[in-house]
Order: C-alpha cells, then structure tokens, then sequence
C-alpha cells in the first residue's frame, strides 16, 4: 500500500501499512474437531495464544506434486461455520474457517 504524504513543493510517496484479505478455508467434515476448537480458542478470548503459522499447499491435477505454497504468519480463526443440519439433504457436510493473519510469504 502506498500513502501519498504532501510536502512543500511536492508531493512524496511512501510505504503505508500493508493490509490483508481474510482467507476463507473449507472442507467436508471428517470427524476432527480441531478446526473447531481453534476457533473456540479465540471465542474465548486467547487471541495471542490461538496465533499460529499456516500453510496452504494446493496440488496438481493429478494430486502428486505441490504447485505453490503460501505460508500465513500470526493467523487465527475470525469465523467458524459448521455444517448445515438437514436430514433430508443430500449435500455434503462441509465446515468453513475464516482466517486472519499478520503476514503472508510465498514460496
């Protein structure tokens, strides 16, 4: 992000502060709460504690090798939602994680 500040005689740009979007994960429920109880973590107010660094590694096509990683610094868990509870559905149970996080790396 760039801040334009005004000074005498001309103008000066220069860095600001850097701003993520919030990544958004999701999956079909696998019997693992551990999504759940990250995002649980911060409910109950331990923000500082529930940071962690995560990786996002997706794969080919053929789901043998890894295209790109990009590696989420300080992230924690903004939103959590669970399935939809509808016996007479027929879609897959899915879970959703929005993140937040400090820095982002690519590899």
């Amino acid at each position: 992000m760039v801040t334009r500040y005004r000074g005498v005689g001309r103008d000066e740009l220069r860095a600001g502060r850097i701003r993520y979007r919030d990544v958004v994960l999701r999956r079909g429920v696998i019997g693992s709460r551990d999504l759940y109880l990250w995002w649980s973590q911060v409910r109950d107010g331990d923000v500082v504690g529930a940071r962690r660094a995560v990786t996002v590694q997706p794969l080919d096509e053929d789901h043998t090798e890894v295209v790109m990683t990009w590696r989420l610094l300080r992230a924690w868990p903004t939103k959590y939602t669970g399935p939809t509870l509808d016996a007479t559905g027929q879609d897959v149970a899915m879970e959703e994680l929005v993140l937040a996080y400090g820095r982002l790396e690519i590899e």
